[in-house]
């Protein structure tokens, strides 16, 4: 969503390049990203206030004006007010459905497998949407399946296999499991927990 909006990027570049901390690197990112969090919930709340509330308001004055060429000749100045606002109406709206799947995808990692029908269209949806078409590499289009496949292997492979030594990571705190936790994690499943679970699985529903 922020990203339709022009000079976006030129502003996070600004704000970026004017934190300034002094520390390893990895302490000066984290002191920089929170920095930018900040700058940008204030910046959206600011730019984008209620999108909903907006549209409304945009509409409402859109009825009257067609309401007032119902009854007589719109003057050149409401004439292009109603481009203006059909306009607004249609950025307002794009802007919103954007919000309802950043939201969307946000209810779904917070409810689980709540209301699973839903999230399946939900995921069918979005499958959609992210489909992936074809990418290029060095000036060359992938359109095959295996080929895209290939190259996007290739990419994290040679991504992940950065020698660098331990970067240091002082100053930063981490949420840690405790024993208890982290033996839970590390067990195998038991045969019952799988039997059980199987059971309680109906069609394409997962288990409570």
């Amino acid at each position: 969503m922020w990203l339709k909006v022009e000079g976006f990027v030129d502003l996070v570049r600004g704000w970026w390049n004017g934190y300034h901390f002094v520390g390893s690197r990895s302490y000066v990112l984290a002191c920089k990203l929170k920095v930018l969090k900040g700058d940008l919930k204030h910046w959206n709340k600011h730019a984008f206030g209620d999108v909903v509330f907006k549209k409304k308001y945009l509409q409402s004055e859109l009825l009257d004006l067609d309401l007032r060429e119902g009854m007589q000749t719109l003057s050149p100045a409401d004439s292009a007010r109603r481009v203006e606002i059909k306009t607004d109406i249609e950025y307002l709206a794009s802007l919103e459905e954007i919000s309802w799947r950043q939201k969307s995808k946000a209810l779904y990692l917070k409810e689980g497998d709540n209301n699973i029908e839903f999230f399946h269209r939900l995921a069918n949806s979005h499958r959609r949407i992210n489909t992936m078409r074809g990418v290029e590499v060095e000036g060359f289009l992938y359109e095959d399946e295996f080929a895209i496949q290939d190259q996007v292997v290739g990419f994290y492979k040679s991504l992940y296999q950065e020698i660098e030594p331990w970067r240091p990571i002082d100053g930063l705190e981490f949420a840690n499991l405790d024993e208890a936790n982290w033996i839970a994690l590390k067990r195998e499943f038991e045969k019952e927990e799988i039997i059980a679970a199987l059971r309680e699985a109906k069609g394409d529903e997962a288990p409570v």
